[in-house]
């Protein structure tokens, strides 16, 4: 049995791993065509220069005007966690009431498995953690240099149904952590700093069920700045018509996908340092009927 549920572990990774390399493919052909049609800083000031504008005027404000514009926003980033609420769920409270009631409806941590496409996942298999932060600043007037990545970091949880029925399955999902995001354009840059986490939720048995995708953080800065505290707690839900005592595979990715494009624009975010800090799977709720 073991040998048979790691055998299908292993072949969701090579799954994923595919997925990955397409993407990260795909990426670097869109801008080799961009680069190709000449959107360059330099064809940029060569246009300039022909027009008359004095180029390296333009360049010393906007290097002058980058140096402060940084500085703002390592100000803004610079954002402690707020009070604690009082009713929070504790888990491990949870998790002895479900015991003592013969409650098999909840799974808590350890997860069973985890990975994600960058070393900086921060998996916490025990806490049932995902541990990320991202800082990106791009370089240039934002022609075609651009800074950006996407972190996808999966964590893996199972229930065997002791009988045939429909599953409902509700993980709750708690989000910590804070965010800045700022970009100040102007005429002769192209600016926009943009970050969105997303957490994706599928079920397996014989198949996919499909996934279903919720946005906590979605941000998209052409010429402004915004910076907060993400305190965010995710309830999902699915149902699956399940058979008896066969492995359900629950699968939950966090992906972060951050784009800082000119010099001007600036993406920080931390759901990693210190123990405020995290994206936590608290526990998942299951029902079958």
């Amino acid at each position: 049995m073991k040998e048979r549920l790691l055998a299908q572990l292993k072949e969701f990774r090579q799954d994923d791993e595919a997925i990955w390399k397409y993407q990260a493919q795909e990426q670097r052909r869109q801008l080799e065509v961009l680069r190709k049609l000449g959107r360059s800083d330099e064809g940029f000031k060569a246009s300039l220069a022909k027009a008359g504008i004095n180029v390296q005027v333009l360049e010393e404000e906007s290097a002058r005007e980058a140096q402060q514009f940084r500085k703002a926003h390592e100000e803004l980033g610079k954002i402690e966690p707020p009070p604690s609420r009082r009713g929070r769920k504790d888990p491990l409270l949870m998790q002895n009431v479900a015991a003592l009631a013969g409650s098999h409806t909840w799974i808590f941590p350890p997860a069973w498995e985890g990975w994600g496409n960058a070393e900086t996942c921060g998996l916490n298999l025990a806490l049932g953690e995902v541990n990320i932060e991202s800082h990106q600043t791009g370089d240039g007037w934002g022609l075609a240099a651009v800074a950006y990545g996407t972190q996808l970091c999966t964590l893996w949880f199972y229930y065997f149904p002791p009988r045939a029925g429909e599953l409902l399955v509700e993980p709750h999902i708690d989000f910590q952590g804070n965010v800045a995001v700022s970009a100040h354009d102007h005429w002769y840059t192209s600016t926009h700093a943009e970050l969105e986490l997303k957490v994706h939720f599928d079920l397996f048995q014989h198949y996919w069920d499909g996934i279903e995708t919720a946005t906590v953080v979605d941000e998209h800065r052409h010429d402004s700045s915004a910076a907060y505290w993400v305190d965010d707690h995710r309830v999902m839900s699915k149902s699956l018509s399940v058979s008896a005592n066969d492995i359900v595979w629950i699968k939950l990715t966090t992906s972060l996908y951050v784009v800082a494009h000119s010099s001007h624009a600036h993406v920080d975010c931390d759901f990693r340092t210190g123990a405020n800090r995290r994206i936590r799977v608290e526990h998942i709720w299951v029902n079958l009927t």
